[in-house]
This record gives structure tokens, C-alpha cells and sequence, in this order.
């Protein structure tokens, strides 16, 4: 009974964990072109957000209500401060072959979808979710941290997995203390770009 009870609360935790990876699962084993992966990305968390609103949670449920909280933004500052730090001292040791994307295009997209899609899938609806089956914090922050590291798979780059992966830790015990969204969204929008022009992502 106990391992009955076990498998069903954590079903929504593993059920939502392989929405999000799927497409990265997909391009790597050929049934999706990776062009679409930005594609999918917007597809999911438009599947995701609309399954919260269906199940009658609220846009402050999602951190999505209190943009000005000034200790917020100079929290999430510093953070973002420390983690492009990382990126450049990474960029002077690791060699990356990264292709650059097309900025006129790919940078109004990224900061005003691609960021906030991945912040509301990888940070809110993590913790609606974790909070329903009262998991700890520090689990809710390791969960949310592998689900976005898992979900760049679609590039097989190991180190990028890894650099995810640690500035979800960073975000995700950000969005466990503030519960406020769009800090995480202008620092993630800013720390990937910094990335991509380093090639480091």
C-alpha cells in the first residue's frame, strides 16, 4: 500500500518530467528535425500553462503577479551577475563549437518567449507540483534543476547539461525564496544570451 501510494504522488512529478523532455528525446533519436526545437518548447509550455489555468490555478499561483518587489530584482541581480561571471571564466577554459543563431532573429524570441516559457515550465509549475505532494524545498530545487538540464538533451552536449543544470540550482532556490517569476525571466533572458554570443550555449 505504501509503495502504491508512493507511485501515485510521484506520477504527476514524473508524468510532467517526460512532457518536458520529450522533444529533446525526439530530435536526438531522429523523429524530430532540430530546427523545431523552439517549436516544441512553445508547444509544451502552452500545453503546460493551459492544463494550470484548466486545474484553476491562478497567474500569482505561477509567480507571475508581482513584478516589483525590489529586493527581488536585486537579488536575482546579483545572481545573474555571479552566474554570467561563470560563463565568461568558462569561455576563457573550455573550448565550444557552438554555431552562432541568427541574432536579429533569434533574440526577440528568446528573451520574450524562449526565457519565460522555460522559467514558467522549469520554476512555477515545478513548484505547484512539489508543493502537492509536500515535497521539501531542496528536493523541489534538485527536481526542477534536472528537469531543465534534461531539457536541452536535443543539443548532446554534456557540458551545456551540466552549465543548465547549475544555474538551476541558482534559479530555482531564487524562485523557492521570492515565488516571483519575472526576475528569474530577465536574468535567465540575460545570462543565455550572454552564452550564446560566447558560444558557450
Amino acid at each position: 500500500m505504501t509503495l502504491l501510494r508512493h507511485l501515485r504522488t510521484s506520477a504527476p512529478l514524473l508524468g510532467f518530467a517526460l512532457l518536458l523532455v520529450f522533444p529533446g528525446i525526439a530530435i536526438r533519436c531522429g523523429l524530430l528535425p532540430f530546427e523545431f526545437r523552439f517549436q516544441a518548447l512553445v508547444i509544451v509550455a502552452s500545453l503546460c500553462i493551459a492544463l494550470c489555468m484548466f486545474a484553476g490555478y491562478s497567474f500569482s499561483e505561477l509567480g507571475l503577479s508581482r513584478p516589483s518587489v525590489p529586493r527581488h530584482w536585486l537579488g536575482c541581480g546579483a545572481l545573474t551577475l555571479l552566474l554570467a561571471a561563470s560563463i565568461v571564466l568558462e569561455s576563457h577554459f573550455v573550448a565550444f563549437a557552438h554555431e552562432q543563431p541568427n541574432w536579429i532573429g533569434f533574440a526577440p524570441f528568446y528573451m520574450l518567449v524562449s526565457s519565460p516559457c522555460q522559467e514558467v515550465v522549469c520554476r512555477s509549475i515545478p513548484k505547484l507540483l512539489t508543493d502537492r505532494v509536500q515535497m521539501s524545498g531542496r528536493n523541489y530545487v534538485l527536481y526542477s534543476s534536472v528537469v531543465f538540464s534534461l531539457m536541452h538533451n536535443a543539443y548532446g552536449d554534456p557540458v551545456l547539461l551540466l552549465n543548465t543544470f547549475f544555474a538551476g540550482l541558482a534559479w530555482g532556490a531564487a524562485y523557492l525564496v521570492t515565488r516571483n517569476i519575472w526576475p528569474l525571466i530577465f536574468s535567465h533572458a540575460a545570462v543565455g544570451t550572454l552564452a550564446f554570443s560566447l558560444g558557450v550555449a
